[in-house]
């Protein structure tokens, strides 16, 4: 039973570049942005070809998913099936530090901030979520909406939320997430593969293109 899914993190933010922190927090997509994530539909056009089944489409409820989705998807004309909009698939809250710069959480709030970077998987910011609950969602959205159904699904996200898939894809824990580099408007590749104890493989990370 075949099945590629395509993790696709959104485009640049108008706080890209500037520090700012922007987990829950809903901020846009910056024009740049909006270009990257166009940039990226000839590549998805070439990926289905020839496939008999459309993908399925699932995006995070923030705008900067929801709008990079229909960006890619009308750029690719690909609008055949529904977008599926979940807030599981959301960025991690960064509670009060949202809104605000990681400069100004530095100088703020550093003693907070060096006691969750010595666990960030299970500590959460002051008024935010950890890392494993982040995980927890979203491997309950996998588990409903994918699980061993065949077929491609393109979900499009965030750093945070394809790195909490990608360790339950490939059985890594949680510590590990770090490894895998998400960069706006890249897309991650997995495969199913059953020879392996997980089922699936990564056959691209931070891919510039479908491919």
């Amino acid at each position: 039973m075949s099945a590629t899914l395509w993790l696709v993190r959104h485009g640049h933010t108008v706080v890209h570049g500037t520090g700012g922190v922007a987990g829950r927090r809903d901020v846009a997509l910056a024009e740049t942005g909006r270009e990257a994530v166009r940039r990226l539909g000839p590549s998805l056009v070439a990926a289905l070809s020839g496939r008999r089944t459309a993908p399925r489409w699932y995006a995070s409820s923030l705008s900067r998913a929801r709008e990079s989705a229909a960006l890619l998807r009308t750029t690719a004309a690909h609008e055949r099936r529904p977008l599926a909009i979940d807030e599981r698939l959301v960025e991690l809250d960064f509670g009060v530090w949202e809104g605000s710069t990681w400069a100004a959480v530095h100088r703020e709030h550093g003693a907070a901030l060096a006691a969750w970077g010595e666990n960030w998987v299970e500590r959460a910011p002051p008024g935010g979520e950890s890392f494993a609950a982040q995980a927890t969602r979203c491997r309950a959205w996998f588990e409903e909406c994918i699980g061993a159904t065949a077929g491609d699904a393109i979900v499009v996200a965030h750093g945070g939320s394809i790195r909490a898939l990608a360790c339950h894809l490939l059985g890594w824990p949680l510590t590990e997430a770090m490894r895998l580099t998400v960069d706006p408007a890249t897309v991650c590749r997995f495969e199913r593969d059953a020879r392996l104890a997980g089922g699936w493989r990564l056959a691209g990370a931070n891919l510039s293109d479908f491919g």
